[in-house]
């Protein structure tokens, strides 16, 4: 295809929008979503025969999270947590938690609650179980590992807060998601003793006491740092834990290995004995949903290990048992050994190479998009997707977990879609121009 007839496919979003705006014409539009040979795999390897070339070794991937983490202060080393911390540095972390739901001030919000609107009591008693009242001048430290699959909460709340009485997807205390095996530092108890404020990789909230169990610094620094360990590859999978649990994990969920008595490897997975931590060794079966240590890190996986999701729901902060948009490149990424900031407007920017967009028309933002490789972040304050590449038609093409769309036909307006999708990185966005037009930042490995 020659280039003007790239030129004006790339404008036709914004040619539509003007014949809508100035002549009044309304056509109703599709969803963004791609179901053709681009929404595949093979499509996009086929077209990259150099795609399983390794981009980073296993210590070049430990080096790039050391980066990662200079770069962005919420991801954690937390083999380097001390044995204690001081009160005020929790009561900060906390305000800090209730501060990205807007939960940091008395003022009461508009929400609901079981479908009824959230009362005055509700509200202060959320923020009174925070119980920053008594933490002592110094925190002792201690060790936990999440049991099942678990909700990490701005408050500690169990209860959905929304924005409308009839919505149970979008809780506003939702955090994230957090996999069995997953280590936590402890840095204090809800008021009620039913929490604990909890230090992660890449987040600090509130996880129930009935999804994780203490133990020991040395036992922890095994599921912080395993010496041998599994990976799990697949969108997610469930894996029994010994104790008559089926637990649910999700890509790049990590479980440390040891070897059997018979010197196959084994599982072990972590189970809570009345809050106390006790391991229970299971059999490994390798497959295309585990793998022992993390995939090769290349522009191939990147675009496998993305489409594994193809389909699945939308979910806030991982609920639904599922991905939003930013865990969904997270886990992506978590399953070639690299970890990235959980929110999106975090993701791209702190990564090796970054194109900072500001300022750019939209050929300049297309032209450096298209110099981008497999695997290539694009995100703005709320959303980030994944660059699959260009496909015949010069058409720039993404991965992304979708929550909605907007559309400026017959059918104006917001329609929720939920869902990962393969779509155009030019689809339209709230203010009906192509959504490369409101990327900040352009994020990449190299």
């Amino acid at each position: 295809m020659d280039s003007m007839t790239v030129i004006l496919k790339r404008l036709l979003p914004t040619v539509f929008l003007l014949a809508v705006l100035l002549t009044g014409t309304v056509l109703a539009e599709a969803s963004p979503e791609i179901t053709d040979a681009r929404a595949t795999a093979a499509y996009w390897t086929q077209r990259n025969p150099q795609g399983d070339t390794v981009l980073l070794t296993p210590s070049q991937v430990e080096a790039t999270n050391e980066s990662l983490r200079r770069r962005n202060d919420t991801l954690t080393d937390l083999s380097a947590m001390p044995e204690s911390v001081s009160g005020a540095e929790v009561r900060e972390r906390i305000e800090k938690v209730q501060a990205i739901g807007d939960f940091d001030t008395a003022s009461q919000p508009d929400l609901y609650k079981n479908g009824s609107a959230l009362t005055a009591y509700s509200y202060s008693f959320a923020r009174k179980n925070c119980n920053i009242a008594s933490l002592p001048e110094t925190v002792t430290v201690r060790y936990g590992v999440v049991t099942r699959r678990a909700n990490l909460r701005l408050l500690p709340e169990a209860a959905g807060w929304f924005e409308s009485a009839g919505d149970v997807h979008y809780d506003t205390l939702q955090a994230t998601a957090l996999d069995p095996a997953e280590p936590v530092a402890v840095l204090g108890d809800s008021y009620d003793k039913k929490f604990a404020f909890v230090r992660t990789r890449f987040y600090d909230g509130w996880l129930a006491k009935s999804d994780f169990a203490e133990t020991d610094r040395t036992t922890w620094e095994g599921f912080v740092h395993p010496t041998d360990f599994a990976v799990v590859t697949a969108n997610k999978t469930t894996i029994a834990n010994g104790a008559g649990e089926s637990l649910l994990f999700q890509m790049g969920a990590k479980i440390p290995l040891a070897a059997g008595a018979n010197g196959a490897k084994v599982l072990l997975m972590p189970v809570s004995n009345n809050g106390a931590l006790k391991i229970s060794k299971r059999p490994a079966a390798f497959d295309d949903t585990l793998h022992e240590g993390f995939l090769p890190c290349t522009e191939n996986n990147f675009v496998r290990q993305g489409f594994r999701f193809l389909g699945d729901a939308y979910g806030w902060g991982g609920l639904d048992d599922s991905v939003d948009c930013s865990s969904f490149v997270g886990d992506v990424y978590r399953s070639m050994g690299i970890e990235l900031p959980r929110d999106a407007d975090q993701q791209a920017k702190s990564m090796p190479k970054v194109v900072d967009l500001s300022g750019m028309g939209e050929a300049d933002r297309l032209a450096a998009l298209e110099a981008c490789v497999p695997g290539t972040l694009l995100a703005n304050n709320t959303h980030v997707m994944m660059y699959l590449g260009q496909d015949d038609d010069g058409t720039p093409i993404v991965l992304q977990s979708m929550s909605s769309w907007f559309s400026f036909g017959s059918d104006y307006g917001k329609h929720y879609l939920r869902k990962v999708i393969a779509s155009t990185a030019t689809f339209l966005n709230f203010s009906g121009v192509p959504y490369i037009n409101g990327v900040h930042y352009l994020g990449s490995l190299r």
